[in-house]
């Protein structure tokens, strides 16, 4: 149930206040995890073509990363040699490496799933 006073807070009011119907208890940890597919359950032929399909997907993804990473490093370094760069790495190369492990953890995941061809 929400509370309010009808004058704001910055005009002298109380604030929202909210009463919650549940108790405030720390979450319950799961006893077990999330059930998983057996690695070795067959799977449908369709499902594997759509595995490769995703899988080249997302080698022309790690292709491109790659190859934005390596212009966004040249460029830092170009500004690092002419003396007005930081020495720090930019936040947008970090971003593009932890998008780059996404990927090859996902392309990963998908080969230890449905294996190479």
């Amino acid at each position: 149930m929400l509370l309010e006073d009808p004058a704001p807070s910055f005009a002298g009011g109380l604030t929202a206040r909210v009463e919650s119907a549940f108790s405030a208890s720390s979450p319950v940890p799961l006893r077990r995890p999330f059930p998983r597919p057996a690695p070795t359950r067959p799977f449908h032929p369709n499902d594997a073509a759509q595995a490769r399909r995703f899988g080249q997907l997302m080698q022309d993804e790690i292709d491109e990363l790659e190859e934005l990473i390596a212009v966004a490093q040249h460029r830092w370094t170009s500004r690092c040699d002419a003396g007005w760069g930081a020495a720090r790495t930019p936040e947008p190369v970090l971003r593009l490496r932890e998008k780059l492990k996404e990927v090859r953890r996902l392309q990963e995941a998908l080969l230890a799933r449905f294996g190479t061809d």
